[in-house]
């Protein structure tokens, strides 16, 4: 019942926007995303949370380290019982909901209707234009740009909306859980976020034109074997079988050029980001050991620092590839 509740959020066949899509990425990105505003509202209200709760963990954790070395074994439970309680509500309760509610947000309101009103709202619109229009080019290739748009800003808006929200929490959470600590372990931190920011700029718009490109590619190959097998009736009235093979051949073959050259960016910004991550994480830890090391910060604050700091590397190549 739950699950179809959500999933009436939004109907892919409600009256839309059949107009012309605006040329502006931003302007196109809103002619769609303003019918399901209010989902993705709740998408960042609900990962805001998600982000509070996950850092409470990593912060509970070296609070944990700091009371166990402070207190004998068998007074532990007596004392800290009630926030011991309270995690365990947190981690096993609220946590798993808060989750439980993002995914059907995502999974039963946005994945399979929006992405379908989309693709519908696409088809009436190319199915309203002129036979010189639908003449013009391939029907697979017209075919798949509206499967491929559809899911694309589906997805990309849903990533947007939900990933970098969680990780600009994350982020500023952790700032602020490493200057109470002491001020100089966020110095790693805020030095790899420059050199990430670096990164985006540097990889992002070279990304984006092979990606383009690839696309492209993808949508000609398609394009060519549809058109093939359309018109199987009359190609197999002539005996030219290796010309058409010769012909969809050459697509896949600039499919694949255009493909690698996307994913040897793509391998050069992994091997980036990896060594930035290992920098960050290794300077957190070594700066965290020789601040306690100091008696500037207790035991907790390297568990805590650490944990988080292993956390965010670990998020950074997935965060990465959604503004890409």
């Amino acid at each position: 019942m739950i699950f179809r509740w959500f999933e009436s959020l939004v109907d892919p066949f409600a009256p839309g926007h059949d107009g012309t899509p605006p040329s502006s990425i931003w302007r196109f990105y809103w002619h769609y995303l303003r019918q399901v505003r209010g989902v993705l509202a709740a998408i960042c209200v609900v990962g805001f949370f998600v982000a509070l709760v996950e850092v409470s963990l990593f912060d509970f954790v070296g609070k944990l380290v700091d009371m166990a070395g402070k207190m004998a074994a068998p007074d532990f439970f007596r004392v800290h019982g009630r926030e011991l309680l309270w995690m365990a509500f947190v981690t096993v309760v609220a946590r798993p909901l808060l989750l439980g509610i993002h995914d059907m947000l995502v999974n039963q309101s946005l994945v399979p209707s929006f992405t379908a009103r989309i693709r519908w709202q696409q088809h009436r619109y190319v199915n309203r234009q002129s036979m010189a229009f639908l003449h013009s080019d391939f029907a697979g290739r017209i075919a798949n740009r509206i499967m491929q748009t559809g899911a694309s800003l589906r997805e990309s808006a849903a990533q947007i909306v939900d990933a970098l929200w969680y990780v600009i929490i994350y982020t500023l959470t952790a700032l602020y859980l490493f200057a109470k600590a002491d001020p100089r372990l966020t110095v790693p931190l805020v030095l790899w976020l420059f050199g990430y920011i670096a990164l985006l700029w540097y990889f992002v718009p070279k990304t984006k034109v092979r990606s383009l490109a690839a696309s492209t590619a993808k949508s000609k190959f398609m394009g060519r074997v549809v058109d093939g097998y359309t018109n199987a009736a009359t190609l197999k009235l002539f005996p030219h079988a290796g010309l058409e093979d010769e012909y969809v051949r050459d697509s896949v073959q600039e499919n694949v050029d255009k493909v690698r050259a996307m994913t040897r960016l793509t391998t050069a910004m992994d091997v980036a980001i990896t060594t930035l991550n290992g920098l960050m994480i290794a300077g957190t830890g070594a700066l965290g050991l020789w601040l306690w090391s100091q008696g500037r910060v207790s035991a907790g604050a390297i568990a805590l620092s650490t944990g988080l700091a292993i956390r965010i590397s670990n998020m950074s190549g997935w965060i990465m590839w959604v503004v890409n």
